[in-house]
């Protein structure tokens, strides 16, 4: 069963509001944008091996959870996909990267080809392997003990290949991803003595679950942004056009042409994401650049949202 489903995490809403509401000429745009299609990147493979390669499995006797976060020790440790039965947990470490693996036996480094030169770069198997590591010992802290943990790098990109010498010790560490449920067989083959009971299995379920905790990063912190890089105004729901032009009580999009009554609902959302967990009517009369007070007392009370005090004094939450 899926007991974790495949959804975007929650930093990709922020990375595509700040890209929206920074201007195209800001310094830092192009790095935004870059670390957002590298997240995208990410999330696509992920989709791909538990929507499409692990489906056939799903109904079966596996548990699979996409992208737990658990704490352990000082820091957080993220597993990509994980597998759990009552014979065994196997921890997959997914990769989207159109470009080949190269994987050295004697030092165990990992090379990438970026149009014919090869870049070292962190070698997934032993990413997986310290995921794995970290979970057996917060099963520990849990009094959970004595299950088999393995590990796998899965590439999920099908245009880059895995170049592994035939006597490299990790070999059976590492498949693309239509091979993925081939390894699972054989892994499945390999362990026969049931360690965990319905009862037991339902409790690591919920263990997971309840520990999960969502990456959550300042964007403005990271980049070094002040409120004052985010542009204001109502955005386009169809092509993320800034901003919006009022007319009549009805929001127009000059670039495509776009109409819409509610388009400042996810305005305020983004102010929300961005600038403060509350607002005012004066700061929505700014953000969504209206001039008039009954108007904005008008808008922000149609977002439903809960207040504190009265009048001018009159606060918004999110």
């Amino acid at each position: 069963m899926i007991a974790k489903p495949c959804v975007p995490p929650p930093i990709l809403e922020k990375y595509h509001i700040l890209k929206r509401r920074l201007s195209e000429s800001h310094i830092t745009k192009l790095e935004v944008m870059t670390d957002m299609n590298n997240r995208i990147t990410g999330f696509s493979g992920e989709e791909s091996v538990m929507n499409f390669h692990l489906e056939p499995i799903s109904n079966m006797k596996f548990k699979i959870y996409h992208d737990l976060r658990l704490f352990y020790g000082n820091y957080y440790f993220q597993i990509d996909i994980l597998i759990l039965c009552a014979y065994f947990a196997l921890v997959l470490e997914v990769k989207n990267w159109a470009r080949d693996w190269h994987f050295e036996k004697v030092l165990h480094q990992t090379m990438t080809d970026n149009n014919g030169k090869l870049e070292r770069t962190k070698n997934p198997i032993f990413q997986a392997r310290l995921q794995a590591f970290k979970l057996r010992e917060w099963l520990k802290l849990q009094n959970i003990t004595g299950i088999p943990i393995q590990y796998l790098f899965v590439n999920s990109n099908e245009n880059s290949n895995i170049i592994i010498q035939e006597d490299n010790k990790y070999k059976w560490n590492v498949c693309n991803s239509e091979y993925l449920l081939e390894r699972i067989d054989q892994i499945d083959n390999e362990f026969k003595i049931e360690l965990l009971d319905e009862k037991e299995l339902r409790k690591i379920n919920k263990l997971l679950l309840a520990n999960h905790t969502p990456e959550t990063i300042d964007l403005l912190q990271k980049y070094h942004l002040s409120h004052n890089d985010i542009l204001t105004g109502v955005h386009c729901p169809n092509c993320d056009h800034l901003p919006m032009k009022y007319y009549a009580g009805t929001w127009k999009c000059p670039t495509c042409r776009t109409q819409s009554k509610t388009a400042f609902l996810n305005t305020i959302q983004d102010y929300f994401h961005f600038i403060s967990p509350t607002i005012t009517n004066a700061e929505a009369r700014r953000f969504l650049q209206i001039d008039s007070p009954k108007m904005a007392h008008h808008y922000l009370n149609s977002a439903n949202l809960k207040s504190t005090g009265t009048f001018k004094s009159k606060i918004y939450h999110q």
